[in-house]
């Protein structure tokens, strides 16, 4: 491994967030991936053999033989392995994420069940990065990224939510099939009809964003006192979700307003991290979930393991305001924004404060200490 990189592993191999991280991983500047874990189907396997799903061609990575949990573990322990990202179902992510704790690693993870818990930061970055401080910065532990569905609705909500009392958020979905996994994005590939419902999620989209839009007080999270409504369901397209948001505010404001915001929105500790690209929110007149995959890039043709801005912004349509009531439209790429790049971006920040990747002088980029 390079002694100017941080080790970092991946749970899950084969599935669309794994094959994200993988993208993501492979010509990274901060992190060095040094080693797969997979599923007993898997273990044993070389990376390479096993199918390559996203539309993209496979990364340039070493051609790992892929790690059983025991194994996993056992090579978290012995190098000094100490970022692991977390693309595991959060039935197995309940038992397996806390094992590797105490091989001495902090998790970076995508699974759901850890992301109420109080003592676990729930964080994305522009939104919330205060909230990493319920995570000590000298010991390891788990840090949880969110819903992808939740994202694009928190990171728009939060410009407007941080400077004028919202009343009440109402939100109708329409989630792609990848957001269901790699099984659902398959069979509706063969033709099948995905399933309208999304039995659950409107829950979890209303319980994270609650707790995102919280103030943290003496490490203590203080609850908005606004009413939300969520409404969800799958439609046939594969990659990116769509969200419709309507909020009341407690007083009027402007379109000029709102839109300043997004714009100023990004926090000055993103500035300069590998993911964050120029632009976090991207205002137009509509959105074009085709090319708006790709939000965040200025390349044409942008390829994901080489550009790490691409499809890491979220797209806004302009809101309509009526009196107190604002209405608008969002995008984001939900593999890539709202999954492994949102939890590659959040261990960037992560890995800053705690001092494992040191900013310059300047305060220009970041250099390893």
């Amino acid at each position: 491994m390079s002694d100017s990189k941080i080790g970092c592993i991946i749970l899950g191999s084969g599935g669309l967030v794994s094959q994200r991280f993988q993208q993501r991983l492979c010509n990274h500047p901060f992190f060095e991936l040094t080693g797969v874990i997979g599923s007993p189907n898997s273990a044993g396997k070389k990376l390479s053999e096993l199918p390559w799903h996203l539309d993209e061609k496979r990364p340039e990575l070493p051609d790992f033989h892929i790690l059983s949990m025991e194994e996993g573990l056992e090579f978290t322990e012995n190098n000094d392995v100490r970022v692991i990202f977390s693309a595991i179902p959060s039935s197995i992510a309940a038992q397996v994420e806390p094992l590797f704790i105490k091989k001495g690693g902090t998790v970076y993870s995508n699974a759901s069940y850890h992301r109420m818990r109080s003592e676990v930061p729930l964080v994305i970055p522009e939104v919330n990065s205060n909230h990493l401080v319920l995570l000590d910065s000298e010991k390891p532990g788990i840090v949880c990224s969110t819903n992808c569905t939740v994202m694009p609705i928190a990171l728009s909500i939060n410009p407007i939510n941080a400077e004028m009392k919202i009343k009440r958020i109402s939100i109708n979905t329409e989630q792609s099939v990848s957001g269901g996994g790699l099984e659902l994005l398959n069979s509706t590939r063969s033709g099948e009809q995905p399933s309208v419902e999304i039995p659950g999620e409107a829950n979890k989209i209303k319980e994270e964003l609650i707790r995102l839009l919280s103030t943290m007080i003496n490490r203590i999270e203080r609850k908005p006192s606004f009413d939300v409504f969520v409404d969800c369901k799958r439609i046939k397209r594969e990659f990116g979700h769509v969200v419709h948001i309507e909020i009341e505010t407690e007083s009027p404001v402007t379109k000029k307003w709102i839109m300043d915001k997004w714009k100023t929105s990004v926090q000055d500790n993103c500035s300069g991290l590998p993911s964050s690209p120029q632009s976090h929110i991207i205002i137009k007149d509509s959105i074009s979930p085709e090319k708006d995959r790709w939000a965040g890039t200025t390349e044409i043709n942008p390829n994901p393991s080489e550009n790490l801005h691409a499809g890491m912004a979220i797209v806004v349509t302009k809101p309509e305001i009526e009196g107190c009531v604002i209405k608008w439209s969002a995008f984001s790429e939900n593999t890539i924004r709202g999954a492994a790049g949102g939890c590659v971006l959040l261990a960037e920040m992560d890995s800053v404060r705690r001092g494992w990747i040191q900013s310059t002088s300047s305060g220009e980029g970041y250099n390893h200490p």
